[in-house]
């Protein structure tokens, strides 16, 4: 598989994209925190878990980034 492959996978997916939060209020296990990164560090705090809609492993939206593996932590 090349470079260019493993960055932009040909089946996205929720569980794999960078915006995707773990939580245990959600039924899937799996919130999609788009809307929290992109939020300001402040009003993060303020948001209910509840607030980020559920979002499925297999599924995937427009959205999507996958995880860059070079970056660091």
């Amino acid at each position: 598989m090349s470079q260019l492959e493993s960055q932009h996978p040909s089946n996205p997916r929720c569980q794999s994209c960078r915006y995707v939060m773990p939580s245990y209020s959600a039924s899937t296990g799996l919130r999609c925190g788009l809307q929290y990164f992109q939020s300001t560090v402040l009003m993060r705090k303020f948001q209910r878990m509840e607030h980020y809609p559920e979002v499925k492993a297999f599924n995937a939206c427009e959205a999507w980034s996958g995880i860059d593996a070079n970056a660091p932590p």
